[in-house]
C-alpha cells in the first residue's frame, strides 16, 4: 500500500503542469533586394548582417555587382547578405527564411553549386541580399547544400 501511495505521489508530481518551454520562434518577414550571380565574379563566402550604409556600399563593391547598391533605409531596416565562394558556373544561393529565436536571428540558406556534370565557360559568384526590419540581435546562418542542374 505504501508503494502505491508513493507511486501516485510521484505521478501527481510529474503531471503538475510544470514544463520547460522553448523560446518563442517567429518568422521574420523579409523582401529580396537582389538575387543573382555575377559572371566572372570572384571571392569567398560571405554571410553577414549589414546595419549601415557604409558597410552596404563596401559589400556591394566587393561583390562586383556594379553600379550603386539598391537603396536601404538603415534607420528602420537592415540587410542580410549571403554569397557563395566563386563557383565554376550555374549556381544559386537562396535565403529561405529568417526566424527570430529570441536571442538570435536564425537565417536558413540553400546553397546550390553546379552539378558535377556541368561544363562551364566562365566562373560566377552567386549572392542573395534581403531587406528586413532592423534588429540588434546577432545572426546564426544555417546552410543546406543543394545542387543546380546545368
Amino acid at each position: 500500500m505504501r508503494a502505491l501511495t508513493l507511486l501516485l505521489m510521484f505521478l501527481a508530481g510529474c503531471s503538475s503542469g510544470s514544463t520547460v518551454s522553448e523560446p518563442a520562434r517567429a518568422q521574420v518577414p523579409f523582401e529580396t533586394i537582389v538575387q543573382r550571380s555575377v559572371p566572372g565574379g570572384s571571392g569567398s563566402e560571405r554571410r553577414e548582417v549589414i546595419r549601415d550604409e557604409t558597410a552596404w556600399r563596401a559589400a556591394w563593391q566587393e561583390l562586383g555587382a556594379g553600379g550603386e547598391p539598391p537603396a536601404v533605409d538603415f534607420a528602420s531596416d537592415m540587410v542580410i547578405l549571403a554569397a557563395m565562394e566563386t563557383q565554376g558556373c550555374v549556381s544559386r544561393v537562396t535565403i529561405r527564411s529568417v526566424v527570430d529565436a529570441g536571442s538570435e536571428l536564425v537565417v536558413d540558406l540553400l546553397e546550390a553549386p553546379p552539378a558535377p556534370n556541368c561544363t562551364c565557360i566562365t566562373s560566377e559568384r552567386p549572392f542573395h541580399a534581403v531587406r528586413l526590419r532592423r534588429s540588434d540581435e546577432p545572426a546564426r546562418f544555417v546552410a543546406e547544400r543543394g545542387q543546380t542542374n546545368c
